[in-house]
């Protein structure tokens, strides 16, 4: 391992003098059941401390407590190297994983799941726990199509729903608009989505009866066939069993997701290689 790896002053490098043509292997093992994400970023730190990495198990796999991720193969101080810079990646990541599943279980295939909130993450972290996110079954994506998305800052510098959707509306994609009832009654404002060209609906108040009130509204209409209703904001695990039976196509769930704790990891090693 190069020596510009770690700060000239580490005091690992005295610790290990001497050690450098001893090689060692070690295995990283999940201490509790998880869906594995984070290897891409946690190999690619492996290797940049020169070690040999062999993986035990690929994203997306679900996992037993007490089951291999990685053997790192390499000398004893890029292993103690090691230990404080790969677990981490796959800590996080599997933990965001394993709540994005748990997520996805509980709702019925009819409603999709997706985590948006990934964009208010620091830019280094977002691709790996977007990618967490869509390893645990979650879209990070409202809709799979090009899209326009036009939140309540864009609303309020328009001037209203109206005057946005107008303002967008010979740009390519479809125009998903959120309502907030700042504008109006919330149903009011759906309508005005909608008869200007909206389709996707992003009800970001997080109160159940707000998008059931949409919804009703919409079918009262004969509109409902025309948008999908999404609904967001602060959702929780516990909020699941309502949103279930909710009319709604979209369910976007962001921190509950991405503030997920760590999944817990074990760094042993193991003898001589």
């Amino acid at each position: 391992m190069e020596k510009h790896i770690l700060p000239p002053d580490d005091i690992r490098y005295s610790i290990f003098k001497g050690m450098e043509d001893h090689i060692f292997q070690a295995g990283v093992f999940f201490t509790q059941p998880a869906v594995v994400a984070g290897l891409i970023e946690s190999e690619n730190e492996a290797n940049s401390l020169g070690l040999e990495v062999r993986s035990k198990v690929r994203e997306g796999m679900s996992v037993l407590a007490g089951q291999a991720v990685l053997t790192l193969i390499g000398p004893a101080l890029a292993l103690a190297v090691a230990e404080d810079r790969v677990l981490g990646w796959i800590g996080k990541a599997s933990g965001v994983a394993t709540a994005a599943r748990s997520f996805r279980e509980m709702l019925p295939d009819r409603i999709r799941v997706v985590c948006g909130g990934w964009k208010k993450l620091p830019l280094s972290w977002r691709h790996n726990l977007r990618r967490a996110a869509a390893v645990g079954g979650v879209a990070t994506r409202i809709v799979d199509d090009p899209f326009i998305y036009l939140d309540k800052n864009y609303i309020r510098m328009f001037g209203g729903i109206t005057g946005t959707l107008q303002a967008v509306a010979s740009l390519p994609g479809e125009k998903v608009i959120q309502l907030r009832g700042e504008w109006g009654d919330i149903t009011e404002e759906a309508a005005q989505a909608l008869i200007n060209g909206a389709t996707v609906l992003m009800v970001d108040t997080g109160c159940v009866e707000d998008v059931t009130r949409v919804a009703g509204y919409l079918h009262g209409r004969g509109w409902r066939h025309r948008v999908r209703l999404a609904f967001s904001g602060g959702i929780k695990r516990e909020d699941l069993s309502t949103i279930a039976a909710l009319d709604v196509d979209i369910i976007d769930i962001g921190r509950s997701v991405l503030d997920a704790p760590m999944t817990d990891l074990r760094f042993d090693v193991l003898g001589p290689a």
